[in-house]
């Protein structure tokens, strides 16, 4: 019976033995994949109620666009040379139901958000408003 179970015991001392005989280490992140994972900070104002209409980033403006265009504005370079996400909604009544803190009175209405919030409402000038003021 002895005999029998010394191939047993070694078997489980070298198993037992390689395990605990190296370390293992952590595979740490290259410092190029540490850049890329580090957060950006950005300045979100926390307390306005749709985080999501909020810019992305510092040198980006978010647009939400109530009601129908007859030319898109993704075709405006003007505008999609600032703005990254333009978000549309075709009826003055989804955008009150969905946003109803934004106020919105018009059927045509044309929001523009940097990352603390609203910062301007009206097409016929948004262009120029665009033009004259970067992201920051």
């Amino acid at each position: 019976m002895i005999k029998k179970s010394w191939p047993f015991i070694i078997g489980l001392t070298l198993l037992a033995g390689c395990q605990n005989a190296e370390p293992k280490e952590e595979s740490k992140p290259s410092t190029a994949q540490k850049e890329e994972k580090a957060p950006t900070k950005t300045k979100t104002n926390k307390s306005f109620p749709y985080p999501n209409l909020l810019a992305e980033s510092e040198q980006s403006f978010a647009l939400l666009v109530i009601g129908d265009q007859d030319i898109p504005l993704e075709d405006n370079k003007k505008i999609t040379e600032k703005v990254n996400d333009i978000l549309s909604l075709p009826e003055l009544e989804m955008a009150q139901t969905a946003y109803p803190e934004l106020n919105i009175k018009t059927e045509q209405a044309y929001i523009l958000f940097d990352q603390a919030g609203v910062i301007f409402q009206n097409l016929k000038e948004l262009t120029t408003y665009l033009e004259e003021n970067k992201p920051n």
